[in-house]
């Protein structure tokens, strides 16, 4: 006699919440990667029509509106730039220094810059500007 006889259970993995962890991760690295390295130092550079894109350098002069520098992010002395800029560009194979001015600053700032770097024998500067919107 087979009284009250018992189905076997069927055992379910319940994978919601795996792949909730899933597309959480995918979202969090593909957001963070694309993150361009931006400084917080806000610039409004000159527009040119012949300008190229410099990602690969080390060394970056910044120089905003109220003619404060800095040095890869980092606020520094003019009269102390040339020297620092020296010391960065040892370590590198290519001795390039990429100048980015607001485009309110005034040009004999940028002068003094560029010559105090060319009185350490920094030649290699590269003037960093924007590509005009093209406006219909």
């Amino acid at each position: 006699m087979n009284l009250l006889q018992k189905p076997p259970k069927k055992i379910a993995l319940n994978i919601t919440p795996l792949i909730d962890v899933l597309f959480i991760l995918i979202i969090f690295f593909t957001v963070s990667s694309t993150f361009l390295e931006q400084p917080g130092i806000e610039l409004k550079l000159p527009d040119a029509e012949s300008s190229q894109t410099y990602t690969a350098q080390k060394v970056i002069v910044y120089v905003d509106k109220s003619d404060a520098v800095y040095l890869n992010d980092d606020l520094i002395d003019v009269n102390d730039l040339a020297e620092s800029i020296k010391q960065k560009l040892e370590e590198q194979k290519e001795k390039s220094v990429v100048l980015r001015a607001d485009t309110e600053v005034d040009h004999g700032m940028i002068i003094r810059i560029m010559d105090l770097l060319r009185k350490k024998g920094i030649y290699k500067i590269i003037i960093s500007t924007e590509k005009p919107l093209n406006k219909m």
